[in-house]
């Protein structure tokens, strides 16, 4: 089974979904078919609610103890939660491979990052003459995941020269066409299918994607209207309707949509992050505040929703002219900071945005996966930003946190010198500026605006900037 929004919205699945939620609210013990939780499990996971699908699988081995499905949910499960090895050792206990458990290695090993495997597992499938129309597709969302695009691509070419039209095949190709950055021709294809079935919501909210990452947020808003318009249940299309908005500068309906979220899922950081964010751009500086407070005491420590909010807060207090607390909090986000800081690389606007999978664009994506960072690299750009934006002493703490485990500390030092010196600890500032002349920093002499000279000394520079 493809597990997609499409499927999950369709209603069959809504009517199961809302059986066995309200089996679950009255405590009713119902019968569910193995197949019916299997969908179940697949529909929690796709939602990130790795605790309701554990709920799901418990009541999978009550009901059908024997059952070969359950191994295969497992494993599922264990993806869901990141436990990749852990996945891979619990496949070995499936005893018949079909093409289905083979699509699951793939998943595996693609969560291993080891793509060449996941790959070549997938074109077996598709070269296979017993594999069905649906192993078929979901080998090449596995290749596309694998980063074969251009691969899957022509097959998809191959399969539709046979079978022209075939919609499944067109909507694959489109994938691999958002995947290489061709939106043009994405665009074209989900605008000729929706000419067929108007009424998709998936085909909808795909145009609006595209939309939405090449950053065309008022098409991207249309098709997430015309989505909820045929369905309003559809909460994706109202919380990317809440994106679209605050990016088009509509504060206030921004607002009103991510509170709605909130009321619904008080303990969702998403809509309240928002709601700050939208708060300090209309101007409301207390109710920005308030709201990013509101956040950090949501948030799960030694996460990054936990760290933006506090280097957020933190440059609203510098502003407000409150250094000192300004200071602490970039401290204390500093000292609790999680393992993945890549989100520091995105800081286009003053308030760094809090991302996910569904709000990043093209250029987001370019920025985060052009290489692999390090944690001195993520944190070294916290630094950048914070000077760029005259927040200097909350700067510092996070330059000469950074500079104990760097590799080369040429240019934090040049950074440091220049924080030090703008705060006035002019005579502190010197051995920053030695150290940063003599590892030929370039940048040095661009932060202070003049022009490089490899010959100078430190008391000349020093004269110089005076």
């Amino acid at each position: 089974m493809n597990y997609d929004k499409g499927f999950f919205e369709s209603p069959e699945f809504r009517e199961l979904l809302k059986k066995y939620e309200q089996a679950k609210a009255m405590s009713m013990h119902t019968y569910f078919g193995i197949d019916e939780l299997v969908d179940l499990l697949s529909y929690y996971l796709y939602s990130d609610k790795c605790d309701e699908a554990q709920e799901i699988l418990s009541t999978a081995k009550q009901l059908h103890p024997t059952a070969p499905e359950i191994t295969k949910m497992e494993i599922r499960l264990l993806l869901g939660r990141g436990e990749a090895k852990a996945a891979l050792k619990q496949f070995s206990k499936i005893e018949f491979i079909d093409n289905e458990a083979r699509l699951l290695q793939a998943e595996i090993y693609l969560s291993l990052k080891d793509f060449k495997r996941a790959r070549d597992i997938a074109l077996e499938i598709i070269q296979s003459k017993d594999a069905e129309q649906e192993q078929l597709y979901e080998a090449l969302e596995v290749m596309l995941d694998c980063g074969f695009a251009l691969e899957a691509l022509f097959l998809c070419e191959k399969g539709l020269s046979i079978s022209p039209g075939n919609r499944s095949l067109l909507e694959v190709k489109a994938e691999c066409f958002i995947e290489l950055q061709k939106t043009n021709e994405a665009i074209d294809i989900y605008n000729a299918l929706l000419d067929e079935d108007p009424y998709s919501t998936f085909y909808w909210e795909q145009l609006g994607h595209i939309y939405f990452m090449i950053k065309r947020y008022g098409k991207a808003l249309e098709c997430f209207e015309y989505e909820n318009t045929i369905n309003e249940e559809i909460e994706y299309a109202r919380m990317m309707q809440g994106y679209c908005y605050y990016h088009v500068g509509n504060y206030s309906k921004s607002r009103e949509i991510f509170g709605w979220f909130r009321e619904k899922y008080p303990m969702s950081v998403m809509p309240q992050f928002y709601i700050a964010l939208s708060f300090y751009h209309e101007g409301n500086i207390i109710e920005a505040t308030k709201a990013f407070n509101s956040v950090i005491e949501i948030s799960p420590e030694g996460t990054v929703e936990m760290m933006l909010a506090r280097i957020n807060k933190a440059m609203i207090l510098d502003s407000e002219g409150e250094e000192t607390r300004a200071e602490e909090a970039v401290s204390v986000a500093l000292m609790m900071h999680p393992e993945n800081m890549k989100q520091l690389l995105l800081h286009e606007k003053h308030l760094y945005e809090l991302r996910d999978k569904e709000n990043l664009t093209f250029s987001d994506m370019c920025a985060l996966e052009q290489k692999e960072w390090t944690q001195e690299e993520e944190l070294y750009e916290l630094g950048v930003h914070l000077t760029e934006h005259k927040h200097l002493k909350a700067a510092l703490r996070v330059f000469r946190y950074v500079r104990p485990f760097s590799h080369d500390t040429t240019e934090i030092d040049a950074y440091v010198a220049y924080c030090l010196w703008k705060t006035g600890e002019t005579n502190a500032a010197e051995p920053a500026i030695e150290n940063a002349l003599n590892g030929k920093s370039c940048l040095l002499f661009s932060l202070f605006g003049i022009p490089y000279d490899a010959n100078m000394t430190v008391a000349g520079f020093i004269e110089r900037i005076r």
